[in-house]
């Protein structure tokens, strides 16, 4: 074996499970039919990418650089193999991929294909020097998808084609823009692919194995007064710490930057062209604030401590005459931050005119779910780097983390319901009507309380709090860079999701039976009388209309099921009396209502076989909120010398 052949092998090495994972992915289809389009966007817009930054990005994941650039061969060379492998495996993967495509029905047009290739072209392009910039392989991943999506979406061709169409600028079914854009793209991997070749030719690897000063390290891309206002100072502990965690977080700043004028140029589009006439303007609206907020969000978090741990500078950082717990702070503060300011607060500001013009974003609460999910993934970033020793994998495993802990989440709340039901099944709380009662008024379904956000809020505050908790504690110890470290430190986590979710709905699960139980009694009542009392013969308080619960219950032949057998069993050995509301005293008075129902006026006292007396009285209301009649219901308990108001509409 030659040398070549073991570089190429190396260089092939960390493309290996990427190769697979994109190979794999095109065969899900095949066994398990899914929408096609959010796989092509994630293989293309996040997996490809990586597949790209992988070969040169290990190099300064691994601190190689230097001695790959210190061997008797020459770095045109170099580059030349780590491009060829490069382009073999993503090509490759995405020939596999498109061969399982076309067992499919997906057929997408050419324009589809014609974009597709020339995005894969300009990324496997413009990889070496994005990772060059950043020297980082999360940065180059980052600056990669930014720059080019920026060129991709916020200049909506096709949106521009219909306008000039529609003014007669352009003819039918001209391809000129589709062509433009090819031009552009293919210009931009040119320049790329020259630039990375001259930045890797000039490259300056200093450092040694322990890589870079990460405050010093690449080129500048702010002003020099800002520059010079991120230096450390002899004093000043705090905003030294603070200068250190802004400088770190210079691949944010610039993709936030870059982030704002395509929201900036999508927002003037927006404003100086109808919009309307064509769904990539909202695709591109949706792709821009999916993308940068996903990037902006997870590198805010992740970045700064990773590239710490990453370069073996954290464990020397907690020896500063400063405390951890103000150093985890002031980077959990300052990542938040700046998520919020690039994934939420700049496009707030540039794009808020567009937001409230364009109806696909024109919702009362979606400002605030676009921050709580920024701050969401911000902080599982930075808990995913606390609990890891790369800035690749606290990247990766942001998403797969959050996805975890929404299934936890759900499989509590799918539990919850059936292990309620299995307990009432052998067991029967409610046969005291009056505890059904207490119960059925914390029922949202029933009773009219439902749970304000605050509310909801306080249910997410204990699992917030331990994984700060968490956080902290991880981010004072060496951790171990392997999966299962990591989901050995997210099981009480996921412990304690799983428990106010399976709480918070075998509560509802609970109240809601209550509810039924309670239902099951004046309400079936109701309803059934004004199915029995227009047909009845007439009565007054002398004769009252004496009812059993099968005369109730035969008149109910639609109703939900499990309401009938829950009047059987509430009203089992009742005695019904009814007898005319106060108004008509001659004899039941019955009227049909708009959705051609019967409303009859009436008083019911019904006696369980307890001893509880419950009065049912339906009499005309002069509210024109309750139009067909007043429904009140009363309780007598046990013992009792008074009635109790139990349900009053």
């Amino acid at each position: 074996m030659t040398a070549k052949t073991t570089r190429i092998l190396k260089e092939a090495h960390p493309l290996l499970w990427p190769w697979c994972a994109v190979a794999l992915a095109g065969m899900v289809p095949l066994v398990y039919p899914l929408d096609w389009a959010p796989l092509l966007y994630l293989i293309g817009f996040l997996v490809v990418p990586m597949m790209a930054t992988l070969s040169l990005g290990d190099e300064f994941q691994h601190r190689t650089l230097s001695l790959l650039l210190s061997q008797p061969v020459g770095r045109m060379e170099i580059w030349g193999e780590k491009l060829s492998v490069t382009i073999v495996a993503i090509v490759s993967a995405v020939l596999v991929f498109s061969l399982a495509l076309r067992a499919t029905a997906f057929r997408p047009d050419w324009r589809v294909w014609a974009f597709g290739a020339a995005w894969i072209v300009a990324i496997m392009a413009s990889a070496t020097f994005w990772t060059l910039f950043t020297r980082s392989m999360v940065g180059g991943v980052a600056l990669n998808i930014g720059v080019q999506s920026f060129i991709a979406f916020t200049i909506p061709w096709t949106n521009l084609a219909d306008w000039l169409r529609a003014r007669g600028y352009l003819l039918p079914g001209s391809h000129v823009v589709a062509s433009t854009a090819a031009v552009v793209f293919l210009g931009y991997a040119g320049g790329m692919v020259w630039l990375g070749g001259r930045m890797l030719a000039r490259f300056q690897a200093t450092g040694g194995m322990g890589g870079d000063d990460l405050l010093m390290a690449g080129p500048s891309v702010l002003p020099g007064a800002w520059t010079g206002w991120l230096r450390c100072r002899p004093t000043g502990a705090v905003l030294n710490l603070i200068r250190k965690e802004l400088r770190m977080l210079r691949p944010v700043w610039l993709i936030s930057l870059l982030a704002a004028v395509g929201w900036a140029c999508l927002t003037l589009f927006g404003l100086l062209f109808e919009r309307g006439f064509s769904r990539n303007f909202e695709t591109a609206v949706v792709i821009v604030g999916v993308g940068s907020t996903l990037i902006i969000a997870i590198l805010a978090g992740s970045l700064s401590l990773g590239e710490e741990r990453t370069s073996g500078t954290h464990a020397w950082q907690l020896t500063l005459p400063v405390s951890a717990r103000l150093q985890w702070l002031i980077k959990l503060l300052v990542a938040l931050v700046a998520g919020f300011a690039g994934a939420w607060l700049l496009p707030a500001l540039i794009a808020g005119r567009l937001f409230e013009s364009n109806h696909i974003l024109v919702e009362e609460d979606i400002g605030m779910r676009w921050l709580l999910l920024v701050l969401l993934l911000t902080f599982a970033a930075f808990w995913c780097a606390c609990a890891l020793n790369l800035t690749v994998g606290a990247v990766l495993w942001v998403v797969p983390v959050m996805i975890a802990l929404g299934c936890v989440s759900y499989f509590g709340d799918w539990a919850a319901p059936r292990i309620v039901d299995f307990i009432l099944a052998k067991f029967d709380p409610f046969a005291n009507l009056k505890f059904a009662l207490a119960a059925s008024k914390f029922s949202p379904n029933w009773s009219g309380y439902s749970p304000t956000p605050p509310t909801l809020t306080l249910l997410g505050v204990p699992a917030l709090l331990l994984a700060v908790i968490q956080s902290y504690r991880l981010f004072r110890t060496q951790v171990q860079d392997s999966a299962r470290s990591l989901v050995r430190n997210l099981l009480p986590l996921a412990t304690v999701v799983f428990l106010l979710t399976f709480s918070w709905v075998a509560f509802n699960a609970f109240t809601d039976h209550a509810a039924w139980e309670v239902w099951g009694l004046f309400g079936v009542t109701d309803e059934a009388l004004e199915k029995i009392l227009p047909g009845a013969v007439t009565a007054d308080a002398a004769h009252p209309l004496q009812l059993t619960e099968d005369d109730l219950v035969k008149s109910l032949p639609f109703t939900f099921p499990p309401l009938i057998e829950y009047a059987r069993r509430r009203l089992r050995n009742a005695r019904i009396t009814v007898i005319p509301d106060k108004a008509h005293p001659r004899g039941f008075y019955c009227r049909e209502n708009q959705r051609n129902w019967n409303s009859c006026y009436y008083l019911a006292v019904i006696r369980l076989a307890d001893g509880t007396e419950v009065t049912e009285s339906k009499e005309p209301s002069e509210n024109r909120n309750f139009p067909y009649g007043h429904f009140s219901v009363y309780a007598q308990w046990p013992g009792a010398k008074e009635k109790e108001l139990i349900w009053d509409r």
